[in-house]
């Protein structure tokens, strides 16, 4: 998206030429021969069909407490393995009348059931607070994970649907979009249903694995994610970025009409992607629209509109 604060090339009052229809209209009409000169470039938008989506809202989570419960599994399985170990041992030996009671056999057994059922509690909370997709992942898979949370190499973010829009199949994709980055939209290496509901938001809950980004994945941050509908689609037109410029609060794009002329229309997007922004709405399939030197336009066009007021 273009800043009020870029480079601009000036227009020359003999390249350009401001008018009004009667319904406050401006177009700028630009000589041929200038538009080159002044860095105008167009493009015609191609249409394309999307997935219909929903906006979900969140926040990326904490990965403290999933490294303190992976440490505690570690030290589970290695105490369960030990427990092992000698449950077998003093078995072998009482079997064979050797240096083993019955006492020491059932000690050991006791002790191998208890490690057992630990490790087995702390696998549950691990599905119950981290959901089937992390606790399906081996030790190896999981510590890696867990070191990749806590270096800020990637993160979990849970979302929330609006109470009212349900997915009733599984999504396994999303658009995730950080406040702050909204020009850089990540997607969701992994997205899967929440094991738990939070009490004060009750819409469908998800859970986003994100990978790494060009910014830091910073615990607590406001997260938005467009999650699609399955067999569901729309049709709209893909906006550069380099084509919006913002003014009065809105954005807008340059449409290029016939003779060499431009007028501003105001878009809204309906998503950002990696390309740009998805419009459904007030451009069409086939309009020719400018892509380098909008900014440039809007300048002169608010240049112009000075001038009237004085």
């Amino acid at each position: 998206m273009a800043d009020d604060d870029d480079d601009e090339k000036p227009i020359t009052s003999t390249a350009a030429q401001i008018s009004r229809d009667s319904a406050g209209h401006v177009f700028i009409a630009i000589r041929p021969a200038a538009r080159k000169e002044i860095g105008i470039a167009t493009e015609t938008l191609k249409a394309i069909a999307q997935p219909i989506e929903i906006e979900a809202y969140g926040f990326i989570l904490d990965p403290a407490p999933l490294a303190q419960l992976n440490s505690q599994l570690l030290s589970a399985q290695a105490a369960l393995d030990a427990a092992n170990a000698q449950y077998r041992r003093s078995s072998r030996l009482y079997a064979e009348h050797r240096n083993a009671s019955l006492r020491n056999l059932q000690t050991a057994q006791a002790s191998y059931l208890t490690d057992q059922s630990q490790l087995e509690a702390l696998r549950q909370q691990l599905r119950n607070d981290w959901g089937g997709e992390i606790a399906s992942l081996n030790p190896a898979e999981r510590a890696r994970l867990v070191s990749a949370l806590v270096a800020r190499r990637a993160a979990i973010a849970r979302v929330t649907a609006p109470v009212g829009e349900r997915l009733d199949d599984a999504p396994h994709a999303a658009q995730i979009v950080v406040l702050g980055h909204e020009d850089q939209p990540l997607g969701a290496r992994a997205l899967y249903a929440a094991p738990m509901v939070v009490q004060t938001l009750q819409g469908q809950a998800f859970l986003a694995l994100l990978a790494a980004a060009r910014f830091p994945l910073t615990p607590g941050a406001a997260v938005s994610a467009r999650i699609p509908i399955a067999d569901t689609s729309q049709t709209g037109v893909t906006v550069p970025r380099s084509a919006v410029v913002r003014y009065a609060g809105k954005e807008w794009v340059y449409r290029e009409l016939d003779g060499n002329r431009f007028v501003r229309r105001e878009i809204s997007p309906v998503e950002t992607t990696g390309k740009g922004y998805f419009v459904t709405e007030n451009l069409a399939p086939g309009t020719r629209i400018v892509v380098e030197g909008a900014q440039t336009l809007l300048s002169e066009e608010l240049k112009a509109e000075i001038q009237v007021e004085d």
